[in-house]
């Protein structure tokens, strides 16, 4: 199976599941682990140790909110498993994109999608704009 933890600082990563959930439905195997305030990093980095024990048997991609955060040097900790890809900079297109790609692809082919889709939805719109009208 493949699976992901989406980590990121505060509630993020759950308004990002919820919203992506309005877009496509129900997403499973997609879990959220927020580094709440109140937590230690020590927690925090057992919880995601946990995480990826119980889940050991599985390909686990990791989404973080920002490089070099707490939650992206937690994940890093974890970049010598073969079955752990990571990513930082997590976004509502890329979080849709593993949603639909595990199904059909494996898992290094994910990875190379996820980090061109993070990449792609960034878009300079008034740039676009721009193009649009004088094209």
């Amino acid at each position: 199976m493949t699976v992901a933890l989406v980590m990121t600082h505060g509630d993020l990563g759950e308004s990002l599941i919820s919203t992506a959930e309005m877009i496509v439905g129900k997403m499973d195997g997609i879990f959220v682990l927020g580094f709440q305030p109140e937590d230690s990093i020590d927690l925090y980095r057992e919880k995601v140790k946990s995480f990826i024990t119980e889940h050991s048997g599985d390909d686990i991609f990791l989404f973080t909110d920002i490089f070099g955060g707490s939650c992206a040097n937690t994940a890093m900790r974890h970049m010598e498993s073969p079955r752990v890809w990571a990513f930082a900079g997590v976004n509502l297109p890329m979080l849709i994109a593993f949603h639909t790609l595990k199904l059909t692809l494996q898992p290094d082919a994910i990875g190379d999608m996820i980090g061109k889709e993070g990449v792609r939805s960034v878009v300079d719109m008034k740039s676009e704009w721009k193009g649009r009208r004088e094209g």
